[in-house]
């Protein structure tokens, strides 16, 4: 009798000594809150609209599907999260560290991102139309068929990132950093790029344009322009 009790009580210890040493499994369950720590956890198809995540941890955390529109990141971990055509419209990204985070097919439209850390990231075919983008960290990602459309960005550095057939049509660009990055059928229709820096002429004759394309000083029009579908 007293053995069984000993057994159980050893079980129950190791228990709580294996759930304190992962605090983020402990989390999961976690009603939302500003600074709560989801890390690792699996929040795929979940209706989060209107969160004030502010100052939370989401590292690895797996958001695919899930919406999070008009919510409030401020300060937020979000390194290796998984955004997987997740849905932020209208949400705030201020401060946030998305190092190595993912986002195929997310929508982003009309969100705002300043201060934000999304080098190494994945965002093929995501869209951040109408979006206000400043002094945020793009450099070595992928971001083939990004949709820009009318998006401000300000500050922003795309260095040796992937930028392949995004769409910048309408979008204003100021002190943004080409340097190294592929710019193959890059859309820069309608866009002014006289504020860019680091473009050059090569990645201008692989990039698409027209008439309405303002070019920086020294830069002209490749000859293909506009590009044929």
């Amino acid at each position: 009798m007293k053995f069984g009790y000993l057994k159980q009580l050893a079980i129950l210890v190791c228990l709580l000594t294996w759930v304190a040493s992962n605090p983020a499994i402990a989390g999961c369950y976690d009603k939302r809150s500003p600074g709560m720590d989801w890390s690792g956890c699996k929040k795929t198809n979940k209706m989060l609209d209107d969160s004030n995540f502010s100052g939370s941890r989401f590292n690895n955390t797996n958001f695919s599907f899930s919406t999070l529109d008009d919510s409030n990141f401020k300060g937020a971990s979000m390194v290796k999260a998984n955004m997987t055509r997740a849905k932020a419209r209208g949400s705030s990204f201020i401060d946030v560290d998305m190092t190595k985070s993912v986002g195929y097919r997310a929508v982003f439209d009309g969100t705002t991102l300043d201060k934000t850390n999304l080098t190494k990231s994945e965002y093929f075919r995501a869209s951040f139309r109408d979006s206000k983008i400043t002094d945020t960290d793009w450099s070595k990602s992928e971001l083939g068929r990004v949709d820009f459309t009318s998006a401000q960005l300000d500050g922003v550095s795309f260095e040796f990132t992937n930028v392949s057939r995004v769409i910048f049509n309408g979008a204003k660009l100021n002190d943004v950093d080409f340097r190294g990055a592929y710019t193959y059928r890059t859309h820069f229709e309608n866009v002014d790029l006289r504020k860019v820096i680091n473009l050059s002429q090569l990645q201008l004759r692989l990039s698409c344009g027209d008439k309405t394309t303002q070019l920086p000083e020294g830069r002209s029009m490749p000859e293909h322009w506009p590009c044929e579908e």
